[in-house]
């Protein structure tokens, strides 16, 4: 690549002083008379380097972008030696000495000028023309001196040419390191400034984020919205500059402004309908988007009528206050035409709106939930049960009045362990086993804190314990439990008082009517004297009716005595398949007389801890109903099935079934399903009440499901160990 400004500046230092040499050369020569110089070829070399001289000196040689006229001069000045040698006796003229000088000057321009590195090379043979012309024939060629002379020119000019050859390369080495040095001083002073840029953009930045840490101190500081709306205005009037700042809230159909607060030193303004606002205000307030809106009055200094606030200004900023996606309201800065801000100054209020949206969310929501709690605490006060909130560790969250009262407090203490206030080893179990299962726990608890009842016994509480969740990244975890205690003391005294009742009355009729049996069963034996037919079957539907009456005063009494806890379980290691054949083997003839089919398969059952009469007792029950509710010719099935810890009965029939809605209410005391006076089925309705207080004692379950294409099937789920809560202790 050529650098023009360096071929200037060596033409300046180096070609020029050289060609006025020659030129001093040549008119010394002249004026010695030595030789025959014409005195015209000096003069008009003289003018040449005149010339040149002037031209480099100006300021056209500054625009100059060719190198031909470089070649040029430096061929003119080998002319002119070769005259000067022509003229001056040939051979005998030392001035063939100017060549290497010649030679020596095209080493400055070899890295810009192409090709003129090689012109040295031309020197002997211009010498050779030399002393052609100044001899007129070849003869100088035998003279010894002509070929040393030419041998000796011939070497300066190849070491000439040699030097300047690796002068171009070395200079056009600098010349590619001087380019990428400015490349690489270009591109470190374009860092350096992207660095300052970035480092005012930081600063800036810096000071924004101190600005936005104040603005979100000082809007945490409070909770309630009047005073985080007032903060909101005031700081944005600080942030803006402008006195003339408001935030305006949308109502929930966002078709008016709900609440508008002003800055201090805004003046008082009340918000207008917004059938007086301009319908492109509202639609500014409702976009989301930051918008500037110029009002007609623009610069008059008079209020806008069509803004919600009247102020005299030439521009109203909007900018939106969004919450969850929605816009809520939106900040107002009020500016004349002048003090619009700039992109910066836009971007902080932006940053700005979204904390003070922020703000104004929470402090709704925390009204929200301060009214929540107040009418939660209102609800707690006047419900007549104690209601408990205790965390995953039992320490106590809240408890309203009444609770307070069961355990002696005249006012809960929050945050407390609730063991410390002695609530009794039962709640905190019940407590426990909530957190721990994640299950709903009801229990019937004594509470002595509660008061001593009518029996003189502590008052007991039915408590229903319900675990509360959270969510985690694995799914949900306990994070407490809420507990309801109901005092069910004089219901646990009617009950006491009516199983009395019914042991009482049970057996005062129990006597009689075993007097009445017997004197019928004399009758019919005819020991009082002949009996007609007609007065056998009055005794017969007496005694069946005796008999009926029997069950269900046994009934009666056994079930008062299982509730009473009067009958104690015996579990021993029986085989649940032979308790089942037991069951057929009596209760097949039964089957018989309606046609019905009884088929068993329980084989393959292990031996488990159970009470073997009352597990009898169970099925025996469960078939007999299969048996009463299966119309003739129907089948019923006894299976069973082998769990891990449990073992499943299942007495299934195809009878008349138990509609959806009976199902968990069937297992309730004298219920029945068709309870009319007219029902076809007999019964007390205790014996599926007995069954299922039974199999609670064996720490079962037992439940009803349907059977498709009709019918019911009782299911009968036992452990194959039996609980020893639930033993008798001899």
């Amino acid at each position: 690549m050529t650098n023009y400004s360096r071929l200037r500046s060596n033409e300046l230092r180096y070609s020029l002083p050289v060609r006025w040499l020659l030129a001093v050369i040549a008119a010394f020569a002249a004026l010695r008379g030595q030789a025959q110089i014409s005195p015209v070829l000096v003069v008009l070399f003289a003018a040449f380097a005149a010339a040149t001289t002037i031209y480099f000196l100006g300021p056209w040689s500054l625009r100059l972008r060719s190198t031909a006229i470089y070649w040029a001069m430096q061929v003119i000045d080998a002319a002119f030696v070769t005259g000067l040698i022509a003229t001056s006796g040939g051979l005998a003229s030392p001035l063939y000495l100017l060549y290497p000088l010649l030679g020596l000057r095209t080493l400055v321009y070899g890295p810009d000028v192409r090709g003129v590195v090689w012109l040295p090379f031309a020197f002997g043979p211009l010498y050779f023309a030399a002393l052609v012309i100044s001899y007129g024939n070849l003869a100088f060629v035998a003279d010894p001196l002509f070929l040393t002379r030419y041998l000796l020119l011939l070497a300066l000019v190849v070491g000439i040419v040699g030097a300047g050859l690796v002068l171009a390369n070395r200079l056009s080495e600098v010349d590619r390191l001087r380019l990428a040095l400015a490349a690489r001083t270009e591109d470190l002073a374009n860092q350096a400034r992207a660095l300052q840029r970035t480092a005012n953009d930081l600063g800036d930045r810096v000071l924004e984020l101190r600005t936005l840490q104040e603005v979100a101190k000082a809007l945490s500081a409070t909770l309630y919205l009047n005073e985080t709306l007032t903060t909101v205005a005031n700081r944005l009037s600080r942030l803006s500059g402008s006195p003339y700042c408001a935030v305006a809230l949308l109502d929930e159909e966002r078709t008016d402004i709900e609440r508008l607060v002003v800055a201090a030193g805004s003046g008082t303004a009340a918000a207008r309908q917004s059938s007086q606002v301009k319908a492109s205000f509202m639609a500014a307030m409702v976009s989301g988007r930051h918008q500037v809106l110029r009002g007609p009055s623009n610069g008059s200094g008079q209020p806008d009528t069509e803004w919600p606030i009247a102020w005299p200004v030439g521009a109203l900023e909007v900018i939106p206050l969004v919450a969850r996606g929605a816009p809520i309201g939106a900040l107002l800065v009020g500016h004349s035409q002048e003090t619009l801000g700039d992109s910066s100054s836009r971007s902080l209020t932006e940053s700005f709106a979204y904390f003070a949206a922020t703000a104004i969310e929470n402090a709704r929501l925390y009204g929200d939930v301060t009214d929540r709690h107040r009418e939660l605490e209102a609800v707690l006060a006047g419900i007549g049960d104690g209601v408990i909130v205790v965390d995953s560790e039992a320490h106590l969250l809240l408890m309203n009045p009444v609770a307070a009262r069961v355990f002696g407090l005249s006012s809960p203490p929050l945050g407390v362990w609730l063991a410390d206030l002695s609530p009794g080893d039962d709640v905190l179990q019940v407590l426990e086993e909530t957190a721990t299962s994640g299950l709903v726990v009801v229990r019937e608890l004594p509470i002595a804190s509660a008061g001593l009842g009518a029996d003189g016994q502590p008052r007991t509480f039915q408590a229903l314990a319900a675990p509360l969740f959270r969510p985690t990244e694995a799914g949900e975890e306990v994070s407490g439990v809420v507990t309801v205690l109901r005092d069910i003391s004089a219901q646990k005294e009617l009950e006491r008082m009516k199983s009395n009742f019914l042991s009482v009355v049970s057996h005062e009729l129990k006597t009689p009517l075993h007097s009445i049996k017997g004197f019928v069963d004399i009758f019919l034996m005819g020991k009082t004297g002949p009996v007609t037919e007609l007065q056998r079957d009055f005794l017969t539907t007496v005694k069946e009716q005796t008999g009926h009456l029997q069950r269900l005063i046994e009934d009666l009494l056994e079930f008062s005595r299982l509730e009473s806890g009067q009958i104690r379980l015996r579990p021993l290691l029986i085989s649940p398949a032979e308790i089942v054949a037991s069951v057929a083997d009596k209760l097949t003839p039964l089957a018989s007389n309606k046609g019905l089919s009884l088929a068993l398969d329980v084989a393959g059952l292990p031996e488990i801890e159970a009470d073997p009469m009352r597990l009898e007792q169970v099925l025996t029950n469960l078939v007999e109903n299969a048996i009463k509710f299966t119309p003739d010719n129907g089948l019923i099935r006894v299976t069973g099935s082998d769990g891990s810890t449990m073992i499943e009965l299942v007495v299934a029939d195809s009878g008349i079934g138990v509609p959806a809605e009976e199902r968990e209410r069937i297992f309730d005391r004298f219920y029945q399903v068709d309870s009319s006076a007219r029902r076809r089925y007999k019964g007390t309705g205790l014996g599926l009440t007995i069954c299922k207080h039974i199999v609670t004692q064996h720490g079962g379950r037992i439940w009803v499901e349907a059977v498709e294409g009709g019918g019911s099937a009782f299911h009968v789920l036992l452990p194959k160990m039996f609980p020893v809560s639930g033993a008798d202790p001899a």
